[in-house]
Formats: structure tokens, sequence, C-alpha cells
């Protein structure tokens, strides 16, 4: 027989802290940039529905940074966020 003990005072994740705006900002300028490398890849693939949902996700990441004033905006200022349809 095998007992599970467990200790609840234990803390399994981070604390939550809120992130500053410019933490904030380079996380989104970073899942930005993992969507884009994604939707080439699934262009690569030919899997239009999944460039669709990913292009989706790109704009949404976009309009948060938008959303959260000058920081987020500054750093898509020198790319191309454009994609080809």
């Amino acid at each position: 027989m095998v007992d599970i003990i467990i200790d609840s005072n234990v803390r399994r994740r981070r604390s939550r802290r809120l992130l500053s705006e410019k933490k904030k900002a380079a996380a989104l300028f970073r899942v930005w940039h993992g969507v884009r490398e994604m939707i080439q890849e699934a262009e690569r693939l030919g899997d239009s529905e999944l460039v669709h949902f990913l292009a989706v996700t790109q704009l949404l990441i976009e309009e948060r940074a938008a959303a959260n004033g000058g920081a987020g905006i500054a750093a898509f200022d020198g790319i191309d966020t454009s994609l080809p349809n």
C-alpha cells in the first residue's frame, strides 16, 4: 500500500506579482514573435486554418499591447505587422 502525504503549506506556484508595464510589453513582444514563427511554420505546412487562427491570435496580442499604452506600442514600431493573405 502506498501512502500519499500532502503538506498543505507547500507553495507549488510562483507568487503572482503584477508585472511592470515595461515587463508586460516585453512579454507580449516575445509572445508575438513566437506566434509569428508558428504562422511561418503553419504556412510551410500548408495549413490555412491554423494560419488564420494564429493570425487572429497575433492581432489580439497587438491589440493588448496597444491597450497597455505607449510601452507596448513602442515595441512594435520597427517591425512589419502586416501578414500576407
